[in-house]
């Protein structure tokens, strides 16, 4: 017994100290999990902050913030196959872009059509070294090959025989499929997100959308605090907020609303006069 008796308590002390450590650690992590929601609603709330002051000063500013807020994205996508490799991010998928609650508010209750009010598209033109343009770009080699190739700058006359890759100046064709969102300008790529890619790090480039969505009625349904979405009508949390910045866009597309300065403010003028002149005709 007596030669049992160490063993025993060396159990218990060892027990003791794991219970301790396991506490401590989860005490910590519970810790950082506060501090980040703090921080995550600090943001918020200045990028908030931001958003009203440029709005008191000059709204047309607020599509500026928007792309501001949305560059460290477009750029994470931009590099992310070269740095990590094939696949490397999940697609950008535009109906999951702010969350949940916008996705299960995003189509007729047949779930046949989408909700936003479809706007003439050829009035639209996206400049690839400006506006908010999110491509996915997946596979090492075409990625290789469009950065290599395709840009007026790619090329120098009689220069050395690598030249004979090159593309010519960024130019959309019927493999580039995009798709804008307003009020906040946003262009979710569907097809040719390789050489989208290529086109804004070569800056150059414009592309007419091929299907553009007023996509306000989602600030009459939801609103959000920077913690989490609700539905407007009834006031009940909807789901929480994942992203801040995305957060801090849908509510900045808000005060675009309420400031009558969407991004693409003319050409959406334009593109109302249009639709409301064919719904008017007869038949």
């Amino acid at each position: 017994m007596t030669n049992e008796l160490p063993s025993i308590n060396n159990f218990k002390r060892r027990s003791s100290l794991l219970g301790w450590w396991n506490r401590y650690h989860q005490e910590r992590a519970e810790t950082r999990a506060k501090k980040f929601k703090l921080r995550s609603q600090a943001r918020f709330d200045s990028l908030m902050k931001t958003a009203r002051l440029i709005a008191d000063t000059n709204p047309r500013g607020l599509v500026d913030l928007v792309r501001a807020i949305l560059r460290p994205l477009q750029s994470e996508y931009l590099l992310g196959v070269a740095e990590r490799g094939q696949d490397a991010l999940p697609t950008i998928d535009a109906y999951a872009f702010f969350g949940d609650s916008v996705r299960s508010r995003m189509f007729t209750a047949d779930g046949m059509d989408l909700r936003g009010v479809h706007l003439d598209n050829m009035t639209f033109s996206l400049q690839l070294s400006r506006d908010t343009v999110l491509p996915w770009a997946w596979n090492v080699g075409r990625y290789i090959s469009a950065l290599a190739t395709i840009g007026s700058s790619k090329t120098i006359k009689d220069g050395p025989k690598w030249n004979n890759a090159h593309q010519g100046a960024w130019r959309q064709d019927i493999n580039h499929r995009v798709e804008l969102w307003l009020p906040w300008g946003i262009g979710f790529v569907h097809g040719g997100n390789h050489s989208i890619t290529a086109g804004i790090l070569a800056g150059e480039g414009e592309i007419t959308p091929d299907y553009v969505y007023d996509m306000t009625y989602l600030l009459d349904d939801l609103h959000c605090d920077g913690k989490h979405y609700f539905d407007t009508r009834t006031g009940k949390k909807t789901a929480a907020v994942t992203d801040v910045r995305k957060a801090a866009v849908f509510e900045i597309g808000r005060i675009m609303r309420e400031m009558n300065f969407p991004a693409f403010k003319s050409e959406t003028e334009k593109a109302c006069v249009h639709r409301n002149a064919r719904m008017s005709q007869p038949g």
